[in-house]
């Protein structure tokens, strides 16, 4: 079943008007009905995920870069969506100061996942420099 952006918003605006009213009078449950909105949405785009991985292994196989380029896109991206996600719960919970630290973890994860490639960039930029001189 595939599941549109109009139909994640729609669920997700109803999950909000439900957490609003219920914060009145339970606190902890319009959290839980956050963090469980938020939760269903990724996966929901999960599906749309794969439609991007797909088209990203086409387009990779018509040049000539190596496939571990795809995985190390997809870890990052993993991490963007995973820090992110962490920090807005975080601001949710009223944890400011922790969300800041979340995101920063994920941005120093992802910082250590490119650095092979930042490498490999500079040996290319090496070779072709020498290379020319």
């Amino acid at each position: 079943m595939t599941v549109s952006w109009e139909q994640i918003a729609v669920f997700c605006l109803i999950s909000a008007i439900l957490a609003l009213v219920l914060r009145q009078y339970r606190p902890e449950f319009s959290m839980l009905i956050s963090m469980a909105c938020g939760i269903a949405a990724l996966l929901f785009l999960l599906e749309g995920i794969g439609e991007i991985r797909q088209e990203l292994e086409r387009m990779l196989a018509a040049t000539m870069l190596p496939s571990e380029l795809l995985t190390v896109v997809f870890k990052g991206l993993g991490i963007c969506v995973l820090g992110e996600f962490a920090g807005q719960l975080c601001r949710d919970a009223g944890e400011s100061a922790i969300a800041l630290k979340v995101e920063l973890a994920g941005r120093t994860a992802l910082l250590l996942l490119a650095l092979p490639l930042f490498y490999q960039l500079l040996q290319t930029v090496s070779q072709l420099l020498s290379a020319v001189g």
